[in-house]
């Protein structure tokens, strides 16, 4: 089971909307929407981030606004692992204390 499935994200596409750093609490905010067609929101906020890693791979797609999510690995928490996010613009992996994943639906 892929880590999308284990948090209740399975069918449909999921693209990144938005990413901000918040230095002086060393979060990362990845907003996102599930499902292009029906654009259900959710954010993972992560917690006490030690390294950010951003990778742009088509520097000519920059100007899209919104990043297609190819894969996901949530990693591990503590600073075990990091987290990696693959899409079709850039790759970032996080490494973090903890996170949450915010959806209302």
């Amino acid at each position: 089971m892929d880590d999308f499935a284990l948090l209740g994200l399975r069918d449909f596409t999921s693209l990144i909307t938005n990413v901000q750093f918040v230095l002086r609490s060393q979060e990362v905010l990845i907003d996102c929407v599930y499902n292009p067609d029906e654009r259900l929101p959710y954010r993972f906020v992560f917690y006490d981030c030690r390294e950010i890693k951003w990778n742009l791979l088509f520097p000519d797609d920059t100007c899209d606004t919104e990043a297609d999510i190819f894969d996901f690995l949530l990693g591990k928490e503590n600073h075990f692992q990091p987290a990696l996010f693959h899409t079709d613009i850039f790759d970032i992996t996080i490494l973090y204390r903890s996170f949450k994943l915010e959806k209302n639906w």
